[in-house]
């Protein structure tokens, strides 16, 4: 097989890998939030814990991968974190009984972990240390490509197991891609059981987990409870509501192809600070519930989060070797995990006590707020350690 084909069925299995383990795994719930909850009979606040425990086991895995991956290696982990996630899937494609779901998502979450943390790892070692934005972005437009699939097959199909049917078949055929195009010596993870003091080396690290984690909070808000508010307090349609929801997918795949190399342009900070601002502006004005500009905000919401989630992968891998970076972006990753899994179960205890789900919408613009704050700190002290140095 010639090189350049090698490198696209490499780069495009990873991309799917993401899709299959955070947009299939992880975020189809926040899309059938409405269906499982009407089905099982659940409250906000339950169904909304459902979803927290999903993430609950995203940081776990999150954990684990922070101490597993320099044994396992890159390739390894990311695949045993896709077959974990084939797992969770055939479970929720079955699901008789709640309790089925809530086992599901949580072994979706802990092995998603796995994929998450290795792809954009991988990714670098195809396209060069040069092209770390460039890689980030590339497997977080899987993500986006996956959120729209799922739209569209809740669209399509007659029942919430048939969404998660069809994802399954595509997990199982991403999972044989990718063992085809990644071998184990692919790999660019250390052996010598890497400890996640490794982060200390970038610097502001505390500042950079602190945001990551609020942005979390803010950005599990928004994915989570955007369909059941257009559904429940703004009068539209399930099927509409899911379509606009979609529009999230499509702002991650321009993100992907536009924040990965203006991250590279223009500075991780900078990059950071406009997604960040973006992603306030465009929960502020979905809570809004006007059509319009419901639909543009759902997809600046999307490019503000690729962005993001970029800016941080890119920020960690300037300061890091190939063999440095699994451990700790999974270190990284933990934070993130935490901030995921508080959203959910906050934003249905709001939903249940306020009657609506726009409080919690209004709470992820706050969030964001905090952590552009928190950038532009950083930022300010990185400055001015910079002017002490020159003089």
């Amino acid at each position: 097989m010639a090189p350049g084909v090698n490198r696209f069925l490499t780069l495009f299995a990873l991309a799917v890998a993401t899709a299959v383990s955070q947009s299939f795994g992880r975020f189809t719930y926040s899309i059938l939030y409405t269906e499982i909850r009407d089905d099982f009979e659940l409250s906000n606040t339950a169904a909304g814990g459902i979803g927290s425990l999903n993430l609950v086991g995203y940081l776990l895995g999150s954990l684990v991968v922070a101490f597993g991956v320099g044994r396992l290696g890159l390739a390894r982990t990311a695949k045993y974190g896709l077959a974990g996630v084939l797992v969770g899937l055939t479970l929720l494609s079955w699901a008789p009984r709640s309790a089925v779901v809530v086992l599901a998502l949580f072994v979706t979450g802990v092995t998603a972990a796995g994929v998450w943390v290795a792809a954009p790892g991988l990714a670098t070692a195809v396209l060069g240390p040069n092209r770390r934005g460039v890689a980030a972005g590339w497997v977080t437009t899987g993500v986006g490509v996956g959120f729209i699939l799922a739209c569209i097959f809740d669209v399509a199909m007659g029942s919430w197991r048939s969404v998660y049917r069809i994802e399954l078949l595509i997990g199982v055929a991403c999972l044989g891609l990718l063992c085809f195009t990644v071998g184990d010596s692919a790999s660019s993870a250390s052996t010598k059981g890497l400890s996640p003091k490794t982060l200390r080396q970038v610097p502001g690290w505390l500042n950079l987990c602190t945001t990551y984690g609020i942005f979390a909070v803010g950005a599990s808000l928004a994915m989570t409870f955007t369909v059941a508010f257009l559904e429940e307090n703004a009068g539209y349609e399930a099927h509409s509501a899911s379509l606009i929801y979609s529009l999230i997918g499509v702002g991650m795949v321009i993100g992907g192809s536009l924040m990965g190399p203006l991250t590279d342009r223009i500075g991780r900070d900078s990059a950071q600070l406009l997604s960040l601002a973006a992603m306030a502006a465009s929960c502020a004005t979905i809570a809004t519930g006007h059509l319009l500009g419901t639909a543009i905000a759902t997809m600046v919401f999307g490019i503000a989060f690729t962005g993001v989630t970029i800016s941080v992968t890119a920020k960690v891998s300037n300061h890091l070797d190939a063999e440095a970076f699994g451990a700790a972006y999974a270190v990284v990753t933990i934070v993130f995990g935490a901030g995921l899994a508080v959203g959910p179960q906050l934003g249905g205890a709001i939903a249940d006590s306020s009657g609506s789900f726009r409080p919690a919408l209004l709470l992820a613009v706050v969030c964001a707020a905090v952590g552009f704050v928190l950038t532009m700190l950083d930022r300010s002290q990185e400055m001015s350690q910079g002017l002490s140095r020159h003089t």
